[in-house]
């Protein structure tokens, strides 16, 4: 039980720290941002911010808009590197994302295929089963035949003998 109250004092106090920490005062980012017109390498370390080579100014990244509205994007840098535009970065990411997205569907009709041949094995068993026991069946009845004819047979003396050939006697 006291290791139970130790986790949990742990986690408060990680908590109250994070809370702490979290609290310090960071400058505004469109002032860091400004600050930065040094160079692209510059700029786009701090992931808020993009370079635009038409002006050759660092700016805030517009997150609510998705796209930065006042660069042309052939133009902007962001992330990566400077030597990679937006727009290239915009087609590579999509090009990722189709693929990730068409491995994610993959997987999952690979998965229902699965499921659904696990459907048919069961089926097979079944049949299999089935078609053992009229194999069984069939093979009950005819040594069930078999001993009736060989009941007759003896009835009327018309015993097979096992071994059909016989010695002929010398005399």
């Amino acid at each position: 039980m006291s290791g139970r109250y130790l986790c949990l004092a742990l986690a408060v106090f990680l908590a109250l720290f994070c809370a702490v920490t979290a609290q310090t005062t960071t400058p505004k980012p469109e002032l860091d941002c400004s600050e930065r017109n040094s160079s692209c390498d510059e700029c786009i370390k701090n992931v808020k911010c993009y370079y635009c080579y038409q002006d050759n100014s660092c700016r805030l990244y517009p997150a609510e808009k998705i796209l930065p509205r006042d660069c042309a994007l052939s133009k902007a840098r962001w992330g990566i590197s400077c030597a990679i535009n937006f727009e290239a970065l915009i087609i590579a990411m999509s090009v990722v994302g189709g693929v990730i997205l068409i491995s994610f569907f993959c997987c999952i009709y690979c998965c229902c295929c699965r499921t659904s041949s696990k459907k048919y094995d069961k089926e097979d068993a079944k049949i299999e089963r089935a078609r053992e026991e009229r194999r069984l069946k069939h093979a009950e009845r005819r040594a069930e035949r078999d001993a009736k004819n060989q009941e007759i047979r003896m009835k009327y003396g018309l015993v097979k003998e096992d071994n059909p050939y016989h010695r002929f006697d010398q005399n």
